[in-house]
């Protein structure tokens, strides 16, 4: 008896783990594989063309690729560094000052990232052009740098992923007891030394959270980039697909998403490890 319910019990949770695993091996697995397989191809594929790693050593010795890594880095962490400036004075402010508007703040970050994204990104191009906005505040002759520059691709960046830099970091200042925080008041401790030593240190874990969901994916953005940027803003997420659709050159291109997926997992293997 203790068997049969033993082995009912059994075929009850393969049963309900068959649908999520499937999916799992078909929209992930199998992709995934196929992606390396691809990255390792010499091409054009034929009859005898055989396996190389040269794909890979292409895209680390590169001079190209060495000077997009270096330009998208940059851009990439200077919109990162802007976010966070934005996103931690943003959360403290919402969990410990807001009161009775910390809810109405939070829909607003919420639903200000429904906008669809390219829709987002022409309306930076409509401000920051030469006829734009801005240019119409400023006083003087237009201001050229403003578009189809760095800089425009790295406002593009903060406005489209400031929503997912923000919660993760409220999530975390929400777990702090207020008290904490009168505690350190009560013993002398500034504003700063409580962001320091208190807040800083105790958020650390949606930072990283943040850093996760928002710092790898822009790496992979080309459409503020396509739109905003020019010769001097080429990311890698452009160099990626021009090397796939344009070049034709699906080994590199393949070979390019597979160290991008490498690090990706090794910054979350280090998020779990600091949590």
């Amino acid at each position: 008896m203790t068997r049969q319910w033993v082995t009912s019990e059994t075929r009850g949770a393969l049963a309900v783990l068959a649908a999520p695993t499937t999916a799992l091996v078909v929209l992930f697995v199998v992709p995934f594989a196929v992606l390396v397989q691809m990255s390792m191809l010499k091409f054009p594929p034929n009859e005898t063309s055989g396996l190389t790693l040269g794909h890979y050593r292409d895209v680390i010795t590169d001079p190209l690729n060495v000077k997009i890594v270096l330009t998208t880095f940059a851009m990439v962490t200077a919109a990162m560094a802007v976010m966070l400036l934005i996103a931690l004075p943003l959360a403290y402010y919402m969990v410990f000052k807001a009161g009775r508007r910390e809810l109405f703040l939070l829909l607003a970050i919420v639903v200000a990232d429904e906008l669809a994204p390219v829709v987002r990104v022409y309306a930076w191009q409509v401000i920051l052009g030469r006829n734009g906005l801005i240019n119409s505040i400023l006083p003087g002759p237009p201001v050229d740098w403003l578009l189809y520059s760095p800089f425009a691709v790295v406002i593009a960046l903060v406005t489209s992923y400031i929503t997912y830099t923000t919660i993760p970091i409220y999530a975390a200042m929400k777990a702090i007891e207020p008290v904490t925080l009168e505690a350190a008041t009560d013993l002398g401790a500034g504003l700063f030394h409580q962001f320091w030593r208190i807040l800083l240190p105790l958020a650390a874990p949606g930072i990283l959270v943040a850093a996760i969901l928002v710092y790898i994916p822009m790496y992979a953005d080309f459409v503020a980039a396509d739109i905003l940027g020019g010769p001097s803003s080429y990311m890698l997420g452009q160099r990626v697909r021009d090397v796939i659709l344009e070049e034709g050159d699906w080994g590199t291109g393949s070979a390019m998403n597979i160290v991008f997926a490498l690090i990706a997992y090794r910054l979350s293997r280090l998020n779990r490890m600091a949590t």
